[in-house]
């Protein structure tokens, strides 16, 4: 995507987000607004071409008005009012997304009168369609199966000692409901893995029959979503997302390979990485809103879990992340993999300064910080183990990797299971019970928010 000074040239798509957020007048540029209404992302890191813009409920009601002057007494249909916008702008609508976002597709889009929109109030912010990318690295040694240090670390290989979770003392108190549901915006899982096919979420109004039983907009969701190919298919086809789904809850005491944090809760694939491990903005806040409105139609889902990063400062997917926290769901994202401090260079989602979110770094199995890991003394919250972590993986297979995306699963398990043991418990007392309760290591000092590791038992006890 190239902007220049009049025009932003637009070869695929723009997706449209109405909030419901009146606006009397212009509304004040957030962080990342340097020229205007755009935020101008690194470019590298931008899908060729995409932008995602926010509306105002101003800006929607707007155009309401504009259509039903020409046909009093008839309210027009959403996407009658998209259509209408997206020819504001010398574009046409291609299709939903969902229940607030809206594909555009169109040649070019003019940016001047972008900005007069944005300086009536009509529009919230503009913005670049960045790529998001899994945060793993691969690991190269290859312990023996079953030595799962993070869960239980004796130190007697490769390790220090207690350096871990705390899980087995945790799953004296509370290895997690089976209501409780954890979503995994991902590469998809594996839906068949015999360590985690018992349990991956099922929705109860739908059946795989080529129809929308519930009514939701997604046809057969059984199992989920893939935002990717926006079809019902939401099994991983890289390996990515079953490996932090089985650190999250695979099954505990079936004699095969793993054990996850929280082996009680159910998991729900939420697909918008693809098989290189590659996706997109305008997709993560897809699968956020897809959530929010599962649990609104009753699903008790309570966490999600983003092992993921890329792109600068979202207004769109902070607005999202916004609307999560109001419907009572907790994100738990990686610190990522650039041995930086996030507090001088954000990454996104983690660095989102919001009372919902939980930013990971990695340790090793010494209580070390890894060395690819990011930290924070302020905006990169708590560490987990994220080096050499044994998981589930496509083929019905095992294998250590190493990474934040590692480490964030950790905490998300342990949310899962202070969730079941306390249900009433609001996104940000679910933050504040797990960053109090950590298990103090020397060596983070100043380098994270709460010096130390996650500790399962501590949080739940």
């Amino acid at each position: 995507m190239r902007f220049s000074t009049n025009v932003l040239v637009l070869s695929a798509s723009l997706v449209l987000l109405p909030l419901g957020v009146a606006a009397q007048s212009a509304p004040k540029p957030p962080p990342g607004f340097p020229k205007g209404p755009f935020v101008e992302h690194n470019l590298r890191q931008a899908k060729r071409g995409e932008i995602l813009i926010q509306l105002t409920q101003t800006g929607w009601n707007n155009i309401v008005a504009k259509l039903q002057a020409k046909r009093p007494g008839v309210r027009p249909s959403k996407n009658r009012v998209l259509k209408r916008l997206a020819r504001q702008f010398g574009m046409r609508i291609s299709k939903p997304l969902s229940a607030d976002a809206f594909k555009v597709k169109g040649v070019r889009v003019n940016r001047a009168k972008i900005a007069r929109a944005y300086a009536r109030g009509l529009i919230r912010s503009a913005e670049a369609n960045f790529r998001v990318f899994a945060f793993d690295t691969t690991d190269d040694f290859f312990y023996k199966l079953g030595l799962l240090w993070n869960l239980h670390n004796t130190g007697n290989f490769m390790g220090k000692a207690d350096v871990d979770v705390d899980a087995p003392q945790a799953w004296e108190i509370e290895t997690g409901s089976s209501d409780l549901v954890v979503g995994v915006i991902d590469t998809g899982i594996l839906l068949k893995h015999p360590d985690l096919m018992e349990n991956i979420w099922r929705n109860p109004g739908e059946s795989a029959n080529g129809l929308d039983d519930d009514g939701n907009g997604f046809v057969d969701d059984v199992n989920g979503w893939n935002f990717v190919s926006d079809t019902a298919n939401s099994n991983d086809d890289q390996f990515h997302g079953t490996h932090c789904a089985g650190i999250i809850g695979a099954v505990k005491g079936n004699g095969r390979g793993i054990a996850g944090v929280a082996p009680g809760v159910k998991l729900l694939p939420l697909k918008i990485l693809d098989s290189k491990g590659e996706g997109d903005g305008a997709n993560l806040v897809r699968a956020i809103d897809y959530a929010i409105k599962l649990k609104a139609r009753g699903v008790n889902l309570r966490v999600l879990n983003a092992s993921l990063g890329g792109g600068e400062h979202s207004p769109a997917i902070e607005s999202a992340l916004k609307r999560a926290n109001k419907a009572g769901i907790l994100f738990v994202a990686a610190a990522g993999n650039n041995s930086s401090d996030n507090d001088r260079t954000p990454v996104y989602p983690a660095s989102y300064d919001l009372p919902n979110i939980i930013s990971v770094a990695s340790v090793d199995s010494y209580g070390k910080l890894s060395s690819f890991s990011n930290y924070g003394r302020r905006s990169v919250h708590i560490a987990a183990p994220g080096s050499s972590i044994w998981s589930s993986i496509i083929f019905n297979l095992y294998l250590p990797f190493s990474g934040t995306s590692m480490a964030a699963p950790h905490v998300t398990g342990v949310a899962a299971l202070v969730l079941s043991k306390y249900p009433h418990l609001s996104p940000s007392k679910v933050r504040d019970r797990i960053l109090n309760t950590v298990k103090p290591l020397e060596g983070l000092n100043g380098k994270v928010a709460s010096p130390g590791m996650v500790s399962a038992w501590q949080a739940v006890r």
